[in-house]
């Protein structure tokens, strides 16, 4: 069971999650593209995963 310390952090994470999709939905409704609002929203530059090679391959899909 969360302490009250860390029960209000959690809280407080979650106050500003909604708080930023909010933001995101009337960007969206103001024509900001859903693209550009992954793109701001997103932890990997663009063009990580453009040349990624993923030694265990097979392993990860189960083949």
């Amino acid at each position: 069971m969360p302490q009250p310390e860390e029960k209000s952090l959690l809280e407080e994470r979650a106050a500003e999650k909604r708080a930023a999709r909010k933001e995101d939905l009337a960007r969206l409704e103001s024509g900001v593209s859903p693209e550009l609002l992954q793109r701001e929203n997103s932890i990997f530059p663009k063009s990580f995963f453009a040349n990624a090679r993923i030694s265990n391959l097979k392993q990860a899909v189960g083949r």
